[in-house]
């Protein structure tokens, strides 16, 4: 089995856990940091990065599950924007998000309702961050009508992603490869 072959297999075998890890990471950093909690700025760069580390991955396997679908490409280019969206574009980080559900939704590989969550919890998030009054310099003064819409938003977008992972695991039962 070559490199790529078993790089694959292990993204669909532990993507999904890692998607379930990846969504309740981003859902605590985006709240710690809408709410400036007081946490230690190790504890704050160590949630990102598993978050991070936890979340492209899974997307990486679920999007190879999609293989060459005809709208796959859309699900490459939101992945795409997650990535950089992670640096600090919080704009790319919601459309990227937002980019991946309609590629579920569009290639029908996947169910169809994780697809819709991520489109909803992701287009959220970008309101948020593009209307509400001081969003960019301190998540803390926002008034309690963008609070809750930015709950909603991170549940939709962490139901998705478990969501994923269950009909992924109901429909896709791993294949043995043999070496």
């Amino acid at each position: 089995m070559d490199g790529t072959a078993r790089m694959r297999l292990q993204l669909e075998r532990f993507g999904p856990v890692a998607g379930d890890v990846g969504g309740l990471l981003f859902f605590a950093f985006w709240v710690t940091r809408a709410h400036q909690v007081a946490v230690p700025a190790v504890l704050e760069v160590v949630v990102y990065v598993l978050a991070l580390a936890s979340l492209i991955p899974a997307l990486v396997g679920y999007q190879l599950a999609q293989g060459a679908a005809s709208s796959a490409w859309v699900g490459w280019a939101g992945i795409a924007a997650m990535g950089y969206g992670f640096a600090g574009q919080w704009a790319l980080l919601c459309s990227g998000l937002a980019l991946f559900g309609v590629s579920v939704v569009r290639c029908g590989v996947h169910a169809r309702l994780p697809g819709l969550l991520l489109v909803a919890g992701g287009s959220l998030l970008l309101v948020v961050q593009a209307f509400a009054p001081v969003f960019s310099r301190s998540f803390a003064y926002l008034n309690p009508g963008w609070r809750g819409l930015t709950a909603v938003a991170l549940v939709l977008v962490a139901a998705a992603l478990t969501d994923l992972d269950v009909t992924s695991r109901e429909t896709v039962r791993p294949q043995r490869v043999q070496p």
